[in-house]
């Protein structure tokens, strides 16, 4: 007998620490204990953290403190730079862009491989569910710290724009139909 997949519909949790804005809109847990990737046995894939219904379409939802891991980097710069040349930050910096944008990209072409499994596992699925459409990213990050100078903030939106940009031009054609990076608050306003 097929699961429920509705057993998987939660109030979607962020699980940003410090960060006390709460969403009260339900999606379908991807990861964790209680996720779908569990139940159609390809738990060892990276994947989003929700699948979201609206207007009858499925998104796929992935929180990330990605902006606050940016913040790290800026403490970094200065004791770096005393000890690495220009050329070796500049190679780090590289590194890291293209390390968050392949996990991105994993995260989301393993969820199209999850999603697409859940009718032969789950019964009593919405409709939305059974189509193959090209499906919409949202990349939901929280706000960039007020307390940081006015260039920092500017280098971490730059970072974040760009991130967003790269992972648009290796997703959006016939499996992607677009990437959307959206403030937390944002988000949850669209959702309402």
């Amino acid at each position: 007998m097929k699961a429920e997949l509705s057993d998987h519909l939660e109030e979607m949790d962020h699980e940003i620490s410090g960060l006390e804005l709460q969403i009260s809109y339900k999606g379908y847990r991807v990861d964790g204990d209680n996720g779908i990737k569990k139940v159609v046995c390809l738990n060892h894939r990276k994947s989003v953290d929700y699948f979201y219904i609206k207007n009858d379409k499925c998104l796929f939802i992935e929180f990330t403190d990605e902006a606050r891991g940016q913040e790290d980097l800026i403490g970094l710069d200065d004791s770096i730079s005393q000890v690495a040349s220009e050329f070796h930050l500049g190679k780090l910096r590289k590194l890291i862009k293209n390390d968050k944008r392949d996990e991105m990209l994993a995260k989301f072409k393993d969820s199209r491989d999850i999603f697409s499994k859940i009718p032969d596992y789950f019964q009593n699925i919405p409709t939305a569910f059974l189509s193959q459409d090209a499906k919409t990213f949202y990349i939901v990050h929280i706000p960039i710290n007020e307390s940081l100078s006015e260039e920092n903030k500017a280098a971490i939106a730059r970072y974040m724009t760009g991130l967003s940009a790269r992972i648009s031009g290796c997703l959006e054609d016939e499996i992607c139909e677009r990437v959307k990076l959206v403030l937390l608050a944002d988000f949850i306003n669209e959702l309402g």
